[in-house]
């Protein structure tokens, strides 16, 4: 076994806009989620510009801050008084349309405040899960969490959030009411330790680091409780994932060597998952000869893994190998590393033609740049990144909005003179701003 086994006259009407006015998830949340709620600020700024007026000329018409109205056309607040919106309407003439949105974006506010909910109990559920007794039991809906690690990552987040919960509601059900057979106990705590697998990817893809974590070692209690090597070493991987995901590399390379002592010829791909995990952990902390050394040890545990027994979320597909060879080395000083990182990376994208994975895509898209541009190609890293301007805001996770910033300062530390560089920086702060 290798050793190395996440802001005065209007002021007392203003204190009782701010008071009722601030949103209950960030606006950066409701895009994850494919959701729109700033119509009206938007629809707002429009008009306002469209009549003629500077924010404190609107400001004093409405009784509020300028800056205050500013936050609320930039979409950071928002006017929970529909009354405040109708005054807003008449002043500046709009037919009633600014009211219009204001209603759309209360139902799409409504609609995130419910997703909200689900995920904070999903939370206290695997909380409670950490603390449960042993002899609580549950049981196996292996069809359904089949269904939901497939396909997570091609339909809509809400629609897999509900299946997850739906799933997870019947097996806490049985947990607590012991519906279930004496020698099914086995079979029970593997299929609930999927789910809150399940959940700590939906979790981590909305920025959650902290309750993906919690998801996780959910996950691995059950998977031990079950002796189920395979989801003890899956959950320990994806521990780790939440590690990198805070720039906790130290904790992420412990999680990893923690889950290598579970893989067997029995847990299919979780060997080179974890090892890639690791590679990626020890490359961040600065030693790429071992991050390259690992690779090549898990592309010999590759050929030798058995197959997984859940596909999708529980598998670790050869593309995705190929992917961490990319991302891992992007890391490294030394040119020849680098261009291993480009080889890989170009690779990884023709892979995911064929294996469809939109985020992962992007993702490769952005090393490919990175290490073009640690290269010092600024014309490859620029090619390179393009194709991920052009997709929608809506279609990105968190990780991908981590690795544009990434980008951006690596710009600006290896071409600090160049205009094209500087143009390029100022669109990556502006997309990722934006989404």
């Amino acid at each position: 076994m290798n050793p190395w086994n996440r802001y005065a006259v209007f002021h007392i009407h203003e204190q009782k806009l701010k008071t009722r006015g601030r949103r209950p998830v960030t606006s950066e949340t409701a895009r994850l989620l494919g959701m729109n709620a700033e119509r009206t600020g938007q629809l707002l700024g429009q008009l306002r510009q469209r009549r003629g007026y500077s924010l404190r000329e609107l400001a004093a018409v409405l009784y509020c801050s300028h800056s205050w109205l500013a936050n609320i056309e930039t979409g950071r607040r928002w006017p929970k008084d529909r009354g405040w919106v109708e005054q807003a309407d008449l002043a500046l003439n709009a037919n009633g349309t600014l009211v219009a949105a204001w209603d759309t974006d209360q139902r799409e506010n409504a609609r995130l405040a419910d997703t909200m909910r689900i995920l904070d109990a999903t939370r206290r559920d695997s909380e409670a899960l950490l603390t449960s007794p042993d002899g609580v039991q549950l049981d196996q809906i292996h069809d359904g969490v089949i269904h939901v690690a497939t396909n997570a990552r091609f339909e809509p987040y809400e629609k897999t959030l509900k299946r997850a919960v739906d799933i997870r509601a019947e097996l806490m059900r049985r947990l607590k009411e012991g519906a279930h057979r004496p020698d099914d106990i086995r079979d029970l705590y593997v299929a609930l330790g999927r789910v809150c697998g399940v959940l700590a990817y939906l979790t981590l893809d909305l920025g959650q680091a902290d309750t993906a974590r919690i998801h996780a070692q959910a996950a691995f209690q059950l998977g031990d409780r079950a002796d189920h090597d395979q989801l003890r070493a899956w959950a320990k991987g994806t521990q780790a994932l939440a590690f990198r995901f805070t720039k906790d590399f130290e904790q992420a390379r412990d999680a990893a060597i923690d889950g290598l002592n579970y893989t067997n010829a029995s847990t299919g791909t979780a060997e080179p998952r974890l090892l890639c995990g690791l590679a990626a952990s020890v490359a961040n902390l600065g030693d790429s000869q071992t991050a390259l050394e690992l690779l090549e040890q898990a592309d010999r545990a590759r050929d030798k893994c058995g197959a997984d027994e859940v596909p999708g979320l529980f598998s670790f597909s050869p593309a995705k190998q190929i992917y961490y060879h990319g991302f891992s080395l992007m890391w490294a000083d030394e040119p020849k590393i680098l261009r291993k990182s480009v080889t890989a990376s170009t690779e990884a994208i023709a892979a995911w033609q064929v294996q469809h994975s939109p985020g992962d895509e992007m993702l490769t898209q952005i090393y490919l740049a990175s290490a073009s541009a640690r290269l010092g190609d600024l014309d490859s890293s620029l090619a390179a990144v393009a194709p991920v301007l052009e997709k929608p805001i809506s279609a990105h996770f968190s990780w991908v909005r981590k690795r544009l910033n990434q980008l951006e300062s690596l710009l600006a530390k290896h071409f600090p003179d160049s205009r094209v560089a500087k143009d390029m920086r100022q669109t990556l702060s502006a997309y990722v701003h934006a989404a």
